[in-house]
């Protein structure tokens, strides 16, 4: 049994709804929770998977599992790669399509639910799971980990990234994963060989960002005075850079 911090069973991911995200509609029956702008979508790649492509991170038939509006998933079928981008919310998905068409890129989008994956074209050479795991409910995660593993050949490569409770200088959400609960839930099929902290572009503003993670830890009964008093840190582009871990693992 994977244990959780008290604001983490307060508060279930499966409450909140993503697509309505997109829609810039609120994502609980709490109408005061709006995301307003989506906050990972930052209108292009995210850096961090910029600097993986460029140093052959990628191969072969690649999949982006939650792949929201699709920027990464166009980034890497014009960097010449065959990509399957896949996400539950037809919202996104409609929105990742008309990107990818805008773009001249060769992207296949599917709806579809991440712990299933039925109906999705396999094998896959290469996963990247940007900043979905801590969104699934825990209860679900097994599932998606039989799911990845079941679509994916011998030796895929994933690229994972998800918030991190044990970080030092993690933010305070109700969604953060530790390294063990990814330990656990990987071990038995995937081998991880590599977890380090990275930072994360988002399309907050220091304003809606303690603003949202305040209402949400408000909701999950954690500490939402601690999201008033960290400081935000930027990157070169001047967007504000949340602490993640990275997660490369190998499918047995």
């Amino acid at each position: 049994m994977v244990n959780r911090s008290s604001a983490q069973r307060a508060l279930s991911v499966g409450d909140l709804d993503f697509d309505a995200a997109y829609r810039g509609k609120p994502m609980t029956a709490d109408s005061e929770l709006s995301l307003g702008a989506v906050p990972w979508d930052i209108g292009g790649p995210q850096p961090v998977l910029v600097e993986l492509e460029e140093s052959g991170g990628f191969e072969g038939h690649v999949l982006d599992v939650g792949c929201g509006t699709g920027d990464n998933a166009v980034f890497l079928a014009e960097r010449g790669h065959r990509v399957t981008g896949v996400d539950g919310s037809p919202h996104a998905i409609a929105q990742a399509r008309q990107r990818a068409g805008e773009a001249g890129a060769d992207v296949e989008f599917l709806v579809g639910d991440a712990t299933r994956l039925d109906d999705v074209p396999h094998p896959f050479d290469t996963v990247l799971s940007s900043a979905l795991y801590h969104c699934l409910p825990e209860d679900t995660r097994d599932d998606h980990v039989a799911a990845l593993h079941r679509v994916c050949r011998p030796g895929a490569r994933m690229h994972l990234f998800t918030f991190g409770v044990d970080l030092p200088d993690s933010y305070p959400m109700p969604t953060h994963i530790d390294q063990r609960e990814l330990r656990l839930r990987l071990g038995e099929s995937w081998t991880i060989d590599h977890i380090e902290p990275v930072r994360y572009a988002t399309s907050f503003t220091p304003d809606a960002l303690r603003e949202v993670s305040t209402r949400l830890l408000d909701l999950a009964g954690g500490d939402s005075e601690r999201a008033r008093r960290v400081d935000h840190q930027v990157d070169a582009a001047g967007r504000i850079a949340l602490r993640m871990w990275y997660v490369r693992a190998v499918r047995t």
